[in-house]
């Protein structure tokens, strides 16, 4: 039996983007390469498709992998990028769009590259426009911004069962005084826990290693948030009630504060045994982090 793999379904800008690397005829070419080219041409949608694939070279000097011959080919002071990150390129060739793109998503414009220049040392070197080139000088210069914010979380449930000995108490007839009041006697017992959680996913938007994230998620129209920070681009969420419908949504951290909470998603945790069935019990969370605003 032969299995189909599952269409993946892009976004319109991701849509965009893959139309146009596939019209750049760059195929041949090393990533890196095509990433050069795109921002040398200003064509964000072909950025966003290869930063896709390699997240983190937004903020990394990513031409230090190309091969003297691959700059040369495509600038004449291949030289001077020889250490260069994405905002430095797109500063030189003046591309107000990509400077817009790249600082948007946390990329630190103080980032030193060649000869310990940093982006605002090289505007318009390579291609000059007198307005982009002071649109581009005020974007660097101006104030660090929060990022913007993740997208909405991929959220899955997940639920287990676990038999767990528990301590329920009777009440007998003291023998010594029938008509006085009635004992209560211990007894351990057998009964079934359920375990709920939810499976949270979330894009970065090609923000640098170690951003602090912070889901948050309630039982819908409840007035109490629960907060889980981490620094992964993904979280478990446990200590759920079965049967209940959660909102659950994301944001993200850079040195100029938090972004905007993503859009909101509503999901519902699986029902117990029986559609009831089973007691719902608080187990302790070792999933990861625990902290609280």
């Amino acid at each position: 039996m032969s299995l189909i793999p599952e269409e993946k379904v892009l976004t319109p800008v991701e849509e965009a983007g893959k139309a146009s690397i596939d019209a750049s005829g760059t195929f041949g070419a090393s990533w890196r390469t095509v990433l050069f080219r795109a921002i040398r041409d200003g064509d964000v949608p072909l950025i966003i498709r290869v930063v896709s694939s390699h997240p983190t070279s937004i903020h990394e000097n990513f031409t230090n992998g190309m091969q003297e011959w691959e700059l040369s080919w495509d600038s004449l002071r291949w030289y001077e990028f020889a250490d260069a990150t994405a905002l430095y390129l797109a500063s030189a060739y003046c591309r107000v769009e990509v400077v817009k793109f790249l600082l948007s998503n946390g990329v630190d414009p103080d980032a030193v590259c060649y000869t310990k220049q940093i982006a605002a040392d090289v505007i318009g070197q390579c291609r000059y426009s007198q307005m982009e080139a002071m649109e581009i000088d005020k974007l660097l210069k101006a104030p660090r911004k929060p990022p913007a914010a993740p997208v909405k979380p991929n959220v899955s449930t997940k639920i287990g069962y676990e038999n767990k000995m528990k301590t329920v108490y009777e009440e007998i007839v003291n023998p010594e005084d029938p008509d006085g009041p009635k004992l209560r006697r211990p007894k351990r017992v057998s009964v079934t826990v359920v375990r709920c959680k939810l499976v949270c996913e979330y894009k970065t938007y090609w923000l640098p290693p170690k951003t602090h994230f912070e889901l948050r998620c309630r039982v819908v129209k409840s007035s109490e948030w629960r907060i889980e920070r981490t620094q992964a681009t993904n979280k478990v969420i446990s200590q759920l009630l079965p049967d209940s419908e959660y909102e659950v949504q994301v944001r993200a951290k850079n040195v100029a504060g938090w972004s905007d909470f993503s859009e909101l998603v509503i999901v519902r945790t699986p029902a117990g045994k029986d559609g009831k069935g089973a007691d719902w019990e608080e187990e302790e969370d070792n999933e990861g982090d625990k902290s609280k605003e």
